[in-house]
């Protein structure tokens, strides 16, 4: 497929920008937490709020871009991001800082719907996969830069500045979504038609969509809690926020430099296989945490986390959209979103639970068995999507 001119304003520049500016403080906020005084399982809750804004606006968030079109959702949705990083940088005390949490999750749904919309009205089922994988380079290229600048920010000014260069960011997407992209039309028909449609899709394969949703579940609840607990088991081993920077760099630039693994397995083995891969490696990593007892070690877990992530490598944006109507694919892709947002919410969110009842080496084994439960539903209940 031909990069052209729509897909790069439209969706590729702005993810870019606002990714770099999630990632730049994603690693931190534990951390940031732990410094105003939360004990490592609230920590860990307060970062998994993130989830549960990203999940409370999906529903919401469909109708809003069914009503409105996908340009003023993105907007909208950088506003809000940008809100929640003013916020954030004048948080003092923990309802502050939990609320810009929960309000930059927020913001992030809007966009994610919007740009998911886009690309299931003007991107072919065929083309389609070639675009997934630009918008997953674009995240990793991402993923690569933020932990490792945002954890120079904070070790040499503090931060109050990373979360300043994070709101930065934020604006700047604003502005190309505002000023460079076309506007986009409201969608054909009423959302209740939407609503319609994912029931009909959900009624004609219900044993797949569930498997699949399963699956890609527990997923979710690795990599949401690889985000967390690495960064806090940093900060429990008492690096310093540049090496936590890097050590989740070094995961990333594993994850970017092999992503292009996912789509060797999804094309001769099926979206499943690419899953369950995904799945073992992230598990495998989260698993061993217990063990890393020094930066070197923490380094290789993250490392064979990134790989365990690249095997994945768009695979809830394909899943997703192969198991969507192809009429108006809002209201499921929404659905879908909500229910993903509530796995990545469920993953943190169980960490801080174990670390309350049995403490910080409990968590780690216990989530890594959560997200390998859902591979095994996949593996024995799913219809390849592939071949949808």
């Amino acid at each position: 497929m031909i990069l052209n001119r729509r897909l790069l304003v439209s969706i590729l520049i702005p993810t870019l920008l606002i990714t770099i500016g999630r990632t730049l403080g994603d690693a931190f906020i534990p951390l940031y937490a732990r410094e105003l005084g939360a004990s490592m399982a609230m920590a860990a809750l307060v970062s998994s709020l993130f989830f549960l804004g990203q999940s409370a606006a999906d529903l919401p968030a469909g109708w809003l871009v069914h009503r409105f079109g996908e340009k003023r959702n993105m907007a909208g949705g950088g506003i809000l991001m940008a809100m929640a990083i003013a916020l954030r940088i004048a948080a003092t005390d923990m309802v502050l800082f939990t609320s810009s949490v929960i309000l930059f999750g927020i913001g992030t749904s809007l966009i994610w719907i919007s740009q998911m919309s886009w690309l299931k009205k003007e991107i072919g089922g065929r083309e389609r996969g070639h675009a997934m994988s630009m918008v997953g380079g674009s995240y990793r290229l991402a993923r690569i830069l933020g932990p490792l600048a945002g954890g120079f920010l904070a070790e040499k000014f503090g931060y109050r500045v990373l979360f300043a260069v994070q709101g930065f960011f934020c604006l700047s997407a604003v502005f190309v979504i505002l000023f460079a992209i076309p506007h986009t039309p409201k969608s054909e028909g009423s959302y209740t038609r939407s609503l319609e449609s994912a029931a009909a899709r959900w009624k004609s394969d219900r044993t797949t969509i569930l498997a699949a949703a399963m699956g890609i579940a527990g997923l979710v609840v690795l990599k949401a809690s690889r985000d967390i607990l690495i960064p806090l088991w940093g900060g429990e081993l008492g690096l310093s926020e540049g090496r936590i920077g890097i050590v989740m760099f070094t995961g990333a630039a594993v994850d970017a430099a092999l992503f292009w693994i996912s789509g060797i397995i999804m094309t001769r083995s099926g979206r499943k296989t690419a899953a369950i891969a995904s799945t073992t490696g992230l598990a495998l990593a989260l698993a061993l945490l217990p063990l890393a007892r020094s930066f070197p070690a923490l380094i290789l877990l993250s490392a064979l986390a990134g790989l365990g992530n690249a095997m994945g490598a768009g695979i809830n944006l394909t899943i997703s959209s192969d198991l969507a109507p192809g009429k108006s694919p809002v209201a499921f892709m929404s659905i879908w979103r909500f229910l993903m947002g509530f796995a990545g919410f469920g993953g943190p969110a169980l960490a801080a639970l174990m670390i309350g009842i049995a403490g910080n080496v409990a968590a780690p084994p216990v989530v890594a068995a959560t997200g390998f439960i859902g591979a095994l539903l996949m593996s024995f209940f799913m219809n390849d999507t592939g071949r949808h």
